[in-house]
């Protein structure tokens, strides 16, 4: 008897809440539009081509949210330039609605600083300003170059390559020393 009242009132408050669900969904669908109004909708400007902050600018002022969901590399566009948008350019969307975009990253391609007689300081600095990693591969004397200054880069200056590419230096030694047998003509002990 006890299991019977107990399902009895499993059922009742499942009803119950069944109705409060029903009776909430038609209330905030039909009733609540119906009393204060629809959210109006509007046509979604175009903002493809304008940077980033022209574009959440007028998209702000449009009561519409924007949310960054993509950046790809373009070489025909500048960095935070839109490249696409959704909604599209025109679509209807409701006031307070999302718009979506894709904003370039810029080229992938960077021109490799001249570097050549640069402190190899200065040029690893020059290197990394430019997005690109550095490392010295060699080594070897000149006359014409101080110590420690780059003497070759590879790839070349002004070459064209993808950023973050390794450009390998060779920095000088200076002038190379006399041989060992020559140092007496240096000695300044006046023997």
């Amino acid at each position: 008897m006890q299991n019977y009242s107990a399902k009895q009132w499993g059922y009742m408050i499942g009803i119950g809440l069944g109705i409060v669900f029903v009776t909430a969904f038609i209330t905030s669908q039909l009733v609540l539009p119906l009393v204060f109004g629809r959210p109006d909708t509007i046509q979604t400007p175009e903002v493809i081509g304008l940077s980033l902050t022209q574009a959440k600018r007028i998209l702000q002022e449009e009561k519409l949210h924007v949310v960054v969901k993509d950046s790809l590399y373009s070489e025909t566009d500048r960095v935070d330039a839109v490249l696409d948008q959704s909604p599209a350019p025109g679509d209807k969307i409701k006031e307070d609605g999302t718009v979506f975009l894709v904003i370039s990253k810029g080229s992938k391609m960077v021109k490799v600083p001249n570097v050549l007689g640069a402190s190899f300081q200065d040029a690893m600095i020059t290197l990394r300003n430019s997005d690109l990693r550095s490392a010295i591969v060699d080594s070897v004397y000149s006359e014409s170059t101080s110590r420690n200054m780059v003497l070759r880069s590879s790839p070349s200056p002004n070459s064209r390559v993808e950023k973050r590419t390794l450009v390998k230096l060779t920095l000088s030694r200076g002038p190379e020393p006399l041989p060992d047998s020559l140092s007496f003509l240096s000695d300044d002990s006046g023997i």
